[in-house]
């Protein structure tokens, strides 16, 4: 990507006052002449500000106002991205901050809340890079070889953008902290869910056997009552029976005893009987009489023998007649009577205690009826009942909670799984990962360039770092130290380090834009022959970009060369504020 810078504008930044101060970026070599203090690097400071919000320097934000006018601090850059033309105003109180392309506001972009990250995807570089591409040059003023290793390579990774892998390094040790606590709540939701699933899983089976039990005791009750019902059946078919046996049998008997034997002819027996019974003892004792002394019992005289024995025949004869006749038919009639009153009796007994036994058949059945009835409402009740438990709803939630189980330890082994990878990342982008591959691809590049410029700027030794930054510089066939090196040989070996930095910052970013500058690199230590040597190089660098590179140097040394300078810039202080002259 290209942006090509045409035109910066600024005013009340720093040492610059109300009016604007204009620069029109130019191809080639350009010369920003002043004296220290005049405001060189505020032009800088203003292009990284209206750019990304922030000062180039080191310097705080509220710094960057004019301390007389203290207000109205506003910048402006003019660039092309292809064939469109963008114009970016930023300004401090009052805060402003409008975009335009094609010569019309972006309103979407013109706003206080608007993400840098916005601009930087809009110019195609962030602001690390861009201080890096646009001012490699301009560093803290420690020489790059003096720096200790640790100094070295942290302004390596900077520089080339490697420090990234280090933010990488920290977002993925946070991300995989998230992930590990993710990963711990989700095993914990994963053993609550399974408590809770076999909790039901007990539940359905402790409910699934009491529903067993509820439904095997129902038909058991059922069978019970339905085995009673029949009981009760075969029970009041025999009652049924016997009653109307001893129905029958009481009709039977009932015929028997319609006539009761006669109590008076009993009594009239009984008595003719009596009667009979002392005729015949009282005709005995006559005849026993007459035996003795035959005397007439009716006058008391004495009987003649004929007359006696005729009486005696005569009271024989009727002894005879009641012991033989009278009296046997009585005692027969008697016991007639007694064995027809028995047996009368006896019916009418049996009468009774079959009409009781009946009696008790019939409350029986009535009872047995009755209990049947309730039996058929028991079995009604029975067929009614509902187990009061449906595990239906319970069953459904376990397949729920293992369905809900199953996504959940998906997630956890994504997690699980993610986590390793994320531990592998820290691995690969750790100091001993992806950096060790990366200094071991970039060092042999970045050698190759500081020894290309140091021919260039005709030094004739050979600078080579090797993984760790630690430089190795020979001369001829002995190795020097940087220190033992003439301050004009330190700023060509410094200009070739840094102007390596500058090249291969682009070739890495794939980003290139119109300007490039050189702050009061040539200031100390070098004479004319090396500063010219040294802007040779910078015209055959803007020669290898086509001409479409501005390079700035910033500087009070440079006088009279011989290397052709596009455009000189001279900042000259008039009263409190600085100016610019362009010549």
């Amino acid at each position: 990507m290209f942006v090509q810078f045409n035109k910066l504008r600024f005013k009340n930044i720093l040492s610059y006052g109300n009016n604007f101060t204009e620069i029109d970026f130019s191809n080639g070599i350009n010369l920003i002449r002043a004296p220290n203090g005049s405001g060189k690097s505020t032009i800088l400071d203003a292009l990284n500000f209206v750019l990304f919000g922030k000062p180039f320097r080191n310097i705080k934000l509220n710094r960057l106002i004019n301390r007389i006018n203290e207000k109205n601090l506003v910048t402006e850059i003019e660039f092309n991205i292809g064939f469109d033309k963008w114009k970016i105003v930023r300004g401090l109180k009052p805060t402003v901050f409008e975009i335009y392309k094609n010569d019309q506001v972006l309103d979407k972009l013109s706003s206080k809340k608007l993400n840098q990250a916005e601009i930087d995807k809009l110019l195609g570089i962030n602001q690390k890079l861009f201080k890096n591409i646009v001012g490699v040059a301009v560093t803290n003023n420690k020489p790059f070889l003096s720096m200790p290793i640790w100094e070295k390579r942290e302004l390596i990774e900077n520089i080339f953008n490697i420090d990234v892998l280090a933010e990488m390094s920290k977002e993925v040790k946070r991300r995989k902290t998230l992930e590990q606590s993710e990963e711990k709540l989700k095993i914990t939701e994963s053993s609550a869910l399974e408590k809770q699933i076999n909790d039901n899983k007990k539940y359905i089976s402790d409910m699934t056997q009491y529903i067993a039990n509820f439904n095997t005791n129902n038909e058991n009750d059922k069978a019970n009552v339905i085995s009673r019902i029949d009981e009760l059946k075969n029970i009041i078919f025999k009652k049924q029976k016997n009653i109307k046996v001893a129905t029958d049998k009481i009709i039977e008997l009932q015929e028997k005893t319609k006539v009761e034997p006669d109590t008076n002819a009993y009594s009239k027996t009984i008595k003719s009987l009596g009667v009979s019974e002392n005729e015949k003892k009282r005709i005995q004792k006559t005849l026993d009489q007459l035996k003795d002394n035959p005397l007439c019992p009716m006058c008391g005289s004495e009987l003649s023998g004929e007359h006696a024995k005729k009486h005696i025949k005569e009271l024989t004869e009727e002894i005879d007649r009641l012991t033989n006749t009278v009296i046997p038919k009585l005692k027969s009639e008697e016991d007639a009577y007694k064995a027809l009153k028995k047996e009368y009796d006896a019916n009418i007994a049996m009468i009774r205690n079959i009409e009781m036994r009946k009696s008790q058949e019939e409350l029986s059945l009535k009872n047995s009826n009755g209990e049947i009835n309730q039996c058929n409402k028991k079995l009604e009740e029975i067929d009614k009942r509902q187990c009061p438990f449906n595990l239906d709803e319970y069953k459904e939630k376990v397949k729920t909670l293992n369905e809900q189980l199953d996504e959940l330890k998906k997630v956890i082994k994504g997690l699980t799984h993610q986590i390793e990878i994320d531990k592998e990342l820290i691995d690969i982008l750790g100091d001993d990962g992806i950096k060790v591959y990366f200094f071991r691809k970039l060092i042999p590049i970045l050698n190759q360039n500081i020894n290309l410029y140091l021919k260039k700027f005709e030094l004739p030794i050979c600078l080579e770092f090797d993984e760790q930054m630690q430089e190795t510089i020979i001369n001829g066939r002995s190795d020097m130290e940087y220190d033992q090196f003439s301050g004009g040989e330190k700023t060509r070996i410094d200009m070739s380090v840094l102007l390596s930095f500058f090249n291969i910052s682009r070739i890495i970013s794939n980003w290139s834009c119109n300007l490039l500058f050189i702050d009061e690199i040539l200031d100390g230590g070098i004479d004319k022959n090396g500063i010219e040597q040294f802007l040779a190089t910078l015209y055959n660098i803007v020669s290898d970009n086509e001409k479409k590179l501005g390079i700035y140097l910033v500087s009070h040394k440079i006088d009279d060369v011989k290397i052709e300078i596009n455009k000189t810039i001279e900042i000259k202080k008039k009263g409190l504020f600085s100016e610019l002259e362009v010549k």
